[in-house]
């Protein structure tokens, strides 16, 4: 199995270390992409496009917050390196083609979904939108700061132009 590297060079102080550590990977025979856009769609499609079967994909990236997306997206054939970059740029990449190295298959991808929603907000639009799931089927939780639902309509006694009740 080819492994495939996306380095992400978001942290400007660390560019130039991670494009030598992209150097490093290339003369190793590895493919490597650099690019400091994989968290935008133009970077996912080109991560998607190089998800296959004959291929191992890694993404080295510093921000934890991106793992849980990329996780989510890419789970059975992709493994992610947070931790890649603090040392040597050669020891570095010996680390990440052990970590790469084939192992057992990561399955199929598939994890239960929660039927559960939070609608955040019990103004007009929320309690519309906490009905609207509630008839879908999902167990709604309403979260509102005033002690009251309803928002500014439920402040109201009559609105223009018709004076009705607000309500």
């Amino acid at each position: 199995m080819r492994p495939v590297v996306f380095v992400c060079t978001t942290p400007e102080e660390r560019r130039d270390e991670l494009r030598s550590l992209a150097g490093i990977l290339e003369r190793r025979g590895v493919e490597v992409h650099v690019s400091k856009d994989f968290c935008h769609p133009k970077g996912q499609r080109l991560i998607r496009e190089n998800v296959g079967a004959d291929k191992e994909v890694v993404l080295v990236c510093k921000r934890k917050l991106t793992r849980d997306v990329f996780e989510h997206n890419f789970p059975p054939r992709m493994d992610y390196v947070s931790h890649a970059m603090e040392g040597d740029p050669d020891e570095l990449a010996a680390r990440i083609r052990s970590e790469s190295a084939p192992g057992e298959p990561a399955g199929d991808g598939e994890q239960p979904m929660l039927q559960k929603v939070m609608v955040i907000g019990g103004g007009v639009a929320g309690v519309y939108a906490a009905l609207d799931v509630a008839e879908q089927g999902f167990q709604v939780t309403l979260v509102e700061s005033d002690p009251s639902i309803g928002g500014i309509m439920a402040a109201l006694d009559k609105t223009f132009p018709t004076m009705d009740c607000s309500i």
